[in-house]
């Protein structure tokens, strides 16, 4: 019958050697230490009853028929990884020789005969004190990786669950050990647009990890509540410096896809470069790192900014880790970049190209060990085509059966909806609950953004709801055409192509850094209404004005009927307020929002 370790509360020592009186004498010695005891007269033999009893100890002779000692401990070594047997050496060659050889051969002791029964027993009771901690290290390190595992997931379901748009961001990863120092995000912002990080911390493991809650925090919070892809950037990298030691930072690229103007907004600090291709399998830009890793220095670089491009409906942006490139086979050979550029430009557009890049890297690699973190996000510029735009346009309050009043010097639109129309005068005599107001003038007009502020304050006041994300994008839009168009008195025409809009974008950037003057004011009024609330936002800025008249006389909708870039944010203001008024030629809107609880 089968001996059945697994029966016995007792430890099971294995003794190999081809004289059937020393395994006799030595079976007696273990026994009397509490062993049951095994025994094999040749080495094949004895590994062969290693491999079915797993022992506990191994007592080896040296010279013996069909395969020595050395070879027979060298196998079992190699089949016990993972996992320690002591081995000892029992020998008569008692020379420098034969205990390098044994602990090459992976010996733990050697034990010389002649030998005492006493010293045996020291020897037997100090190697298994050996094993003991052993075991007690390994029972350990699987507690520990249980922890860690439990650890990964509910870190995946805070960071990784709760991206945007998951079923059309391609997004895949695979780490190097349980938990992966890469960190892959997508935020749907106030105003539509969509903010993607690929994020690569030093190292993997759980210390590189250490700074992806913190990291996802503020940038879905500072994304969730407006602020520009730039703010976010520098926010990050002061935090990271501060919270991270100086050996661990963050290689990272910041991608901003805007629903409205054909564009992408990027940032690279690290990573190796992002891919914007065409439909075709061409590549229509490649991103490089401008900066160093986020956490390095304590702000970022003096006029970092966003790179814009142009994209096309079908376009696809592709981010990737170093460990996409940096993967190497059994040659070591890396996969590297030309290699990845041929992979894209070669896949099936209709398919997710982030799985087919992997894909490639597996293929590439077989089953070498991996090194590092992969990451790979594959974002399809027509990811709007279906959600965000629709959605915001789409608001309860939006109606198409409004009514024009337009004169020489004002516009006024006034929609018509389902609730009693309440006039300016039914408004005025109902005072409002709070007033704010916020001036910005000269250089803090490039380097402080007031939405975000705004809203925070409106939300700390009346609470959280579904209805300030439209109120946010009134905001937005009226102080960007108050600042563009007035104070900086850009000209709307040039955003009427996506390669226009790069160029009005970058010229925006030049006259930004250049503003010593000009204000812009911002009144908020709160009116509280039986079913709900009425905003009042009145906006002043120092420009000459802009030709905003002309654009509604035409026909607002010609905006989104024709596709055009310039315009389209005034066009949706117009739909989600109840009345929007501009005044002196453009530098002063009025307007009204109203919302049912």
């Amino acid at each position: 019958m089968p001996f059945q370790k697994q029966k016995l509360d007792s430890k099971l020592a294995l003794v190999v050697d081809d004289s059937k009186m020393q395994c006799m004498m030595l079976s007696v010695l273990l026994k009397e230490e509490g062993y049951e005891v095994i025994t094999a007269n040749d080495g094949a033999c004895g590994v062969a009853k290693y491999i079915e009893y797993q022992p506990d100890l191994v007592l080896m002779d040296i010279n013996m028929p069909i395969m020595n000692g050395y070879e027979a401990a060298k196998q079992i070594k190699n089949i016990s990884q993972g996992s320690l047997a002591p081995l000892i050496f029992i020998t008569s060659l008692d020379s420098d020789k034969a205990f390098i050889d044994s602990v090459e051969a992976g010996g733990d002791s050697i034990l010389v005969r002649p030998f005492t029964p006493e010293v045996f027993k020291a020897k037997i009771k100090a190697i298994q004190r050996i094993g003991d901690l052993y075991t007690q290290v390994k029972n350990l390190q699987q507690e520990q990786q249980k922890d860690e595992e439990l650890a990964e997931q509910l870190l995946n379901g805070v960071i990784g669950a709760r991206n945007y748009a998951l079923d059309k961001i391609g997004i895949v990863k695979k780490a190097a050990a349980i938990f992966s120092g890469d960190i892959q995000l997508s935020v749907l912002c106030p105003n539509g647009d969509i903010h993607v990080l690929l994020g690569d911390f030093t190292g993997h493991g759980l210390r590189s990890s250490i700074g992806a809650i913190p990291l996802t925090t503020t940038f879905r919070t500072m994304t969730n509540k407006g602020f520009s892809l730039l703010e976010i950037i520098k926010q990050i990298n002061e935090q990271l410096y501060d919270l991270l030691p100086a050996n661990l930072f963050l290689a990272a690229s910041f991608v901003c896809v805007s629903s409205t103007h054909h564009s992408v907004y990027a940032f690279n600090a690290g990573l190796p470069d992002t891919y914007i291709y065409s439909n075709n399998g061409k590549i229509k830009h490649r991103i490089q790192s401008q900066h160093p890793p986020i956490g390095v220095l304590p702000q970022l670089l003096p006029h970092s900014r966003l790179d814009v491009y142009s994209v096309e409906e079908y376009d696809r942006i592709i981010l990737i880790s170093d460990g996409v490139i940096e993967a190497r086979n059994k040659a070591k050979e890396m996969f590297g970049s030309e290699r990845f550029e041929k992979v894209v430009s070669e896949s099936d557009f209709s398919q997710n190209i982030a799985v087919l890049i992997m894909q490639s890297v597996n293929d590439f690699c077989q089953e070498t060990e991996q090194e590092d973190d992969i990451s790979i996000i594959d974002i399809p510029c027509n990811i709007f085509t279906e959600n965000n735009v629709e959605d915001i346009f789409s608001q309860p309050y939006f109606d198409e059966n409004y009514e024009e009043n337009i004169d020489e010097n004002s516009l006024a639109i006034n929609m018509s909806t389902d609730h009693q129309i309440i006039t300016a005068n039914d408004v005025l005599s109902t005072p409002a609950i709070w007033k704010w107001q916020l001036l910005l003038s000269g250089s803090r007009l490039g380097t402080v953004n007031p939405i975000p502020i705004a809203m925070s304050q409106i939300q700390a006041i009346e609470g959280s709801g579904e209805h300030w994300h439209s109120l946010y994008t009134i905001l937005t839009e009226l102080f960007v055409n108050a600042l563009d168009h007035g104070v900086l008195e850009l000209s709307s025409a040039l955003k009427n192509s996506p390669e226009g809009f790069v160029q009005y974008f970058n010229e925006r950037e030049k006259r930004l850094e250049k503003l010593t003057s000009g204000y812009i004011n911002i009144k908020l009024s709160y009116h509280l209404l039986a079913s709900g609330g009425r905003m009042l936002i009145k906006i002043k800025d120092s420009g000459k004005g802009f030709a905003v008249l002309e654009k509604f006389k035409n026909n607002s909708l010609n905006f989104t009927q024709n596709n055009e870039l310039s315009g389209r944010g005034l066009e949706l203001v117009n739909q989600l307020t109840e009345t929007l008024e501009y005044q002196d030629n453009g530098s002063l809107v009025e307007a009204s929002y109203i919302w049912n609880q």
